[in-house]
């Protein structure tokens, strides 16, 4: 289990639960484009408006702002998505969990950036009994094409190769951290 440090989150800047039963069936994987000291202080300005569940930083320091339970305001209504498993008319932020990785859209991720990453989206994938692979670990940019989130310079396919594969909790049966 890694170690993540819990940070505040503004009460404006997210939702308590998620409406209508929906758990967590994939992972978005954003860039901050700024570093997580800024991203400790955007997430808990009321101004923000918006969240993400963890931030990992570029020396593999995952904090967390917002519970998994609850629903963080990071991936925004679609925009000419891509994401094939994108819900019609539901909010993809009440089925996904947001992660932000410290750093620009134009910057290589740290080897440890990736391997904290991967450990992370393995412990809620099998939290949340989430399928890893690029269906359920998505690219913001799927979701709303007029970003470059979270950059090209990301592989998804290198962090997919890094996650731990583990045993899957019983479906329905979350994981308590």
């Amino acid at each position: 289990m890694m170690n993540v440090i819990r940070k505040a989150c503004s009460a404006k800047n997210f939702m308590r639960g998620r409406p209508g039963g929906l758990r967590p069936a994939a992972i978005v994987i954003h860039i901050s484009e700024g570093t997580l000291a800024s991203a400790d202080a955007w997430f808990n300005n009321d101004a923000a408006v918006v969240s993400a569940h963890y931030c990992v930083g570029r020396s593999g320091e995952v904090h967390q702002y917002v519970s998994e339970e609850d629903t963080a305001y990071h991936a925004g209504s679609p925009v000419n998505p891509t994401w094939r498993l994108l819900r019609p008319h539901v909010n993809p932020n009440f089925y996904t969990v947001g992660i932000e990785h410290e750093g620009r859209a134009q910057d290589q991720w740290t080897d440890a950036q990736y391997a904290t990453s991967a450990e992370l989206v393995g412990e809620i994938a099998r939290r949340w009994s989430i399928p890893i692979d690029a269906d359920h670990i998505v690219m913001h940019r799927e979701i709303r094409g007029n970003k470059t989130c979270p950059g090209f310079v990301f592989s998804r396919e290198k962090l997919l190769s890094l996650i731990p594969l583990g045993v899957p909790p019983e479906p329905g049966k979350p994981v308590t951290t």
